[in-house]
This record gives structure tokens, sequence and C-alpha cells, in this order.
């Protein structure tokens, strides 16, 4: 199933219970291919972070597959879920999540560390992709000391660490102003053209649209609109 690289195959989940529950997902199938930048677009409550939740191996589903590079995940334990999070995906958030007692350099170098705690060289490595993502000059400084686009290039080069083939960004421009948000923009673009990454982004930010190869539109838990750009 080549096709079946990363996707959710007739996903339904459903929060609270009677009277107050809500259908966050509708009987969802999409499929989001190797080595692409696809957008997940829509209003507020429409499905998004719920769906990337489940791309994420975060939740369950309480119907149907979710698949992680051709894999169906809830079929595993909770102990070989949270493997598959570990190995083979990262996430990028809009509120950074970074740690303010740390410096640039000891963020990244612990990205390395939680995927893998007997890696050498992590320093080593993380100075490299600071570097890459211009931030040579910021390497000792902690975050309260950027800018929010330096912390946001901080943040999802962290995520970057170990190398993941799947990266999955909520939001990961709203808090920005246009050059910065549409610097991250282009550095998550490089991560599919230079390094063959499957990158998901939930959006609300019409930038993307130009650095998309397809975009998925939600509304109320299910498929509204596909289209490749």
């Amino acid at each position: 199933m080549p096709n079946h690289f990363l996707g959710v195959e007739g996903a339904s989940v459903s929060f609270g219970k009677r009277e107050a529950q809500v259908r966050a997902l509708r009987g969802v199938s999409q499929f989001f291919e190797r080595g692409k930048l696809s957008l997940v677009m829509g209003p507020s409550g429409s499905g998004k972070t719920t769906l990337l939740s489940l791309l994420g191996c975060l939740l369950s589903p309480d119907e149907g597959t979710v698949f992680v590079e051709g894999v169906p995940v809830n079929g595993l334990s909770e102990a070989e879920r949270t493997v598959v999070r570990q190995k083979k995906i990262s996430f990028v958030f809009q509120a950074f999540r970074l740690f303010h007692s740390l410096s640039a350099i000891d963020n990244v170098a612990l990205g390395f560390e939680l995927r893998d705690a007997t890696l050498s060289g992590r320093m080593e490595m993380a100075r490299d992709l600071l570097v890459r993502f211009g931030l040579g000059d910021k390497l000792n400084q902690e975050p309260n000391e950027l800018s929010p686009g330096e912390r946001q290039r901080v943040a999802i080069a962290r995520a970057l660490a170990g190398n993941p083939p799947i990266l999955l960004a909520d939001e990961p421009t709203a808090s920005l102003d246009a050059q910065a948000g549409r610097n991250i923009c282009q550095i998550l673009r490089s991560q599919v053209d230079d390094d063959g990454r499957t990158v998901v982004v939930v959006t609300h930010d019409p930038r993307w649209q130009e650095f998309a190869d397809r975009t998925i539109t939600l509304c109320d838990g299910q498929v509204e609109q596909e289209r490749n750009l």
C-alpha cells in the first residue's frame, strides 16, 4: 500500500459524553504522500488539530485506522506507538514549547538526547542545525532573548534533531510577523525539497499556499475540499 505512507482511513473521533459529545472527525480518509508538503486548513473547530494528533500518534481514533510509514499504528501497544513517535515523527507548535532556562543550542541538543540518549556529538549537530537556520550568532542565547521568529527556528531545529522522516506543524506561523512567517514557510519547504521529509502543516495562514504541494480543507470534522497546488 504505497499510498498509505501516512494517513487515516475511516477515522472518527468524539470528545465528551451524551449531550455534550462533540464529533471532531467523522469518517475521514486522507493520505499524505511521502516527500510532500501538505496543508490542512479550515475554520476553528473543524478537526484540524485532531487529525494532526492522530497522525502524530498522540490520539487513537474511536473508529478507523491510522497509518505511519505504511504501518497501522492503532493496532500497536502504547509502548510501540511511543517508539514510532520518538523515531519517526516530530512536532512544531505555535507556542514554540522551548525550555526557557536553556540556551538555543542546549534546547536543540536536548532534542537529540530525547531521541537517542546514547548519541555522541549532540552539541556539534545542534550547532550545525542552528547555523543552517541562520542562528549561528544566537547559540548561547535563551528563548526570552530571541525574537518570536528566532524562537520558532530553534523549535524547528529541535524538532529535526535525529532526522525524523515526518514533521507535523500546528499553526507554526500564527504568532509571527510577515517576514518571520515567510522565513518559516521557506525552512519547512526546504525540508521537503532538500531532505525528502514529509511535512503536514495545520494553518489558517494563507501565506503557506505558495509553498505547499496540496491543500485539504476540513469543515465540521469532514473533508470539504482537496486541491493539488
